[in-house]
């Protein structure tokens, strides 16, 4: 990891750098690391049946379905990829090609490596210790998806994306699976389930997420987010690549529910239509955010959020290895009598502070911590 310090504007934003891109990650990650707390804190005080929605937004389905929680990494991967094109690009011209392959699989083994170090410690939803983690999910589709976009055309960049989503479902749903058959996507039968106990049986439990076929859609996901990112680099004007952003997302998503009647939302088993439909939501909050803030220029509301979109690192790991609930504890632990059931809430707003004021704190002082 490196401490950047390459801001030259007043803003802490680079020049030709999209404020939008650094705004909608913060959002992405104070969802996960913030708000996320705070609406679960929320049936303390009142058990609204809007509130209990809005709380079930904020965990992953059991099996099937969506919710805004499944969203959070998918979105990540995305913007990711959008970053990819320029970033790679800038590299390639100064130091060739041979180094930017030397970066990316640098790169992809890093956040493996942290990966494995997050999850250094069984316990909550992965009960055992292994080489799983979201951060070696982006890592290997930070590698499958430099190699495709550094080596095709748009053209066969698109191919390739619509090429794995499809290819994932043709053998999900066609592969037979001993004692379910093919086409089977319960949590027992589906092909993933098979191929990850095979895993677990011929090397170890602790593999079982590094040779999962579910990794395939995520790199379709970051290459749709490249194609998004070069999109933007195009000449044309602002409004017509917020309006492509946009019709992509819309297409993106109306194809989704299509697809769902043949493979339905499943994070868990990264379904066709779950792709899709998490594709086609980030391209167009993209948009949104695209045409909001670099476009109209409507910056100061996104501020809270640039703070963390230029850190997300630091925040995703400091969440596992600084005891932010302890360290609020100490400003309104003392209250918490006085404030009954409110304090659940007045607690995680405490916590979501602190970690922001950290990062304002590495914002101020130019600190931003990459991979």
């Amino acid at each position: 990891m490196q401490a950047n310090a390459d801001v030259s504007t007043d803003s802490g934003i680079p020049p030709g750098r999209l404020m939008s891109l650094d705004a909608l990650r913060g959002l992405d990650m104070l969802l996960l690391v913030g708000i996320g707390g705070i609406f679960r804190a929320l049936p303390e005080l009142s058990d609204h049946p809007k509130i209990q929605a809005l709380v079930e937004q904020c965990r992953h389905p059991e099996w099937q379905g969506f919710t805004l929680w499944d969203l959070i990494f998918p979105l990540f991967i995305f913007i990711v990829g959008v970053s990819m094109p320029l970033s790679l690009t800038k590299r390639s011209e100064r130091d060739g090609k041979a180094a930017v392959y030397r970066h990316v699989l640098f790169r992809a083994v890093a956040l493996g490596l942290l990966g494995l170090v997050y999850w250094g410690t069984p316990g909550g939803v992965h009960p055992s210790w292994g080489y799983y983690s979201v951060l070696y999910r982006i890592g290997f589709a930070y590698l499958f998806a430099a190699l495709i976009l550094l080596n095709f055309r748009p053209k066969g960049q698109l191919a390739w994306a619509l090429g794995l989503i499809g290819g994932y479902w043709l053998v999900m749903r066609f592969t037979p699976v001993p004692g379910f058959g093919a086409g089977d996507f319960s949590q027992e039968g589906a092909l993933s389930t098979h191929v990850g106990q095979w895993v677990e049986d011929t090397l170890s439990p602790a593999w079982r997420h590094v040779f999962s076929i579910t990794l395939i859609p995520s790199v379709a996901n970051a290459v749709l987010g490249g194609l998004a990112g070069q999109w933007l680099q195009t000449s044309k004007s602002p409004n017509a690549k917020t309006l492509g952003l946009l019709l992509a997302g819309g297409a993106l998503i109306a194809f989704s529910f299509l697809a769902d009647q043949s493979f339905p939302f499943n994070k868990k088993l990264a379904s066709t239509s779950f792709t899709l439909l998490v594709c086609g939501l980030s391209s167009t909050l993209l948009g949104l955010f695209y045409w909001v803030i670099d476009v109209r220029g409507y910056r100061k509301w996104a501020f809270p959020f640039v703070v963390v979109g230029m850190n997300p690192i630091t925040i995703y790991l400091g969440s596992r290895y600084v005891d932010f609930n302890r360290l609020a504890e100490v400003f309104v632990g003392g209250f918490s009598d006085m404030l009954g059931s409110a304090y659940p809430l007045i607690l995680a707003l405490t916590i979501a502070a602190l970690k922001w004021l950290l990062l304002y704190y590495m914002y101020r002082k130019r600190v931003f911590v990459k991979v």
